[in-house]
């Protein structure tokens, strides 16, 4: 968003990157493999002499960045994963604008998506119907559903619809069982983001459960995981805490189509 693209030359795991721009910087051997992000490979990391390491740490604690740090290379933590609104993680573009000298552009950038969010945001409160949402799929034997404090919840509040589990505390995932989904959620009218499923009889033959669900009978389920980079990375992985405008639009174009008759979908894809 900046137009620094060619300072970036190394990174854990290539495949996750989607950019046209960066994935043609990595095909001509500019960008520098550099294994997993629990599991950095030092040695190739200090060869390539970098400015500066950009990371983050789960727990506040990572031991390669201290041993990163004692060969002289300055480590900064990006912490844009920990914000809980939409609109704060898009605001550490700020963060970028400070180091590239761009924060006049930075600040623009944040503004328009700002904008852009707030009266969207706007729109959606104008909406006469109130739809009711579940969200999440099940992994191995738990469902997980965003907190009701969590960026995913916001989105959906935000688009006006009634998320069945708002009330939930937290800004992480709700670990449920199918039981209590079902039980709460059968009648639920639109599903969005049923994990990595990619269309509604993968769902089915997964769990025969889900099939049960008004949202599913009705067709109204919506993913995230179809729009997909050339290596296999999901574009929403990458570019929504960037672009929540494009998200929260989604979500007004799901729940309230006529609100926004002439906006695309841009993340989401309707499972066939």
């Amino acid at each position: 968003m900046l137009d620094e693209t060619q300072t970036l030359v190394g990174f854990p795991n290539l495949n996750y990157i989607s950019s046209e721009k960066t994935r043609q910087r990595i095909s001509e051997g500019k960008i520098t493999e550099l294994g997993r992000n629990e599991d950095i490979n030092t040695e190739i990391l200090i060869n390539l002499k970098p400015d500066v390491l950009i990371g983050f740490a789960v727990d506040g604690n990572n031991t390669t960045f201290a041993t990163i740090e004692k060969t002289g290379i300055p480590v900064l933590y990006n912490s844009d994963w920990t914000e809980t609104s939409p609109l704060g993680k898009a605001e550490w573009i700020k963060f970028f604008g400070a180091l590239f000298n761009k924060q006049k552009e930075a600040d623009s950038i944040f503004k328009t998506i700002e904008a852009e969010y707030l009266s969207a945001k706007k729109i959606a409160s104008e909406a006469k119907e109130t739809p009711t949402v579940i969200s999440g799929a099940m992994y191995k034997d738990v469902w997980y559903m965003p907190q009701g404090n969590s960026w995913a919840a916001q989105f959906m509040a935000d688009a006006n619809s009634k998320y069945l589990w708002e009330d939930s505390k937290g800004t992480g995932s709700l670990s449920l069982s199918m039981e209590s989904v079902l039980d709460k959620g059968h009648d639920v009218e639109v599903w969005i983001g049923p994990g990595q499923f990619t269309s509604l009889e993968e769902m089915k033959n997964a769990n025969q459960a889900y099939s049960q669900f008004k949202a599913f009978k009705t067709g109204n389920v919506y993913t995230y995981s179809l729009k997909k980079g050339e290596t296999g990375g999901v574009i929403y992985f990458e570019l929504a805490p960037n672009r929540p405008d494009f998200v929260l639009k989604d979500h007004i174009k799901i729940l309230h189509p006529e609100l926004l008759p002439n906006h695309e979908l841009y993340f989401f894809d309707k499972l066939n």
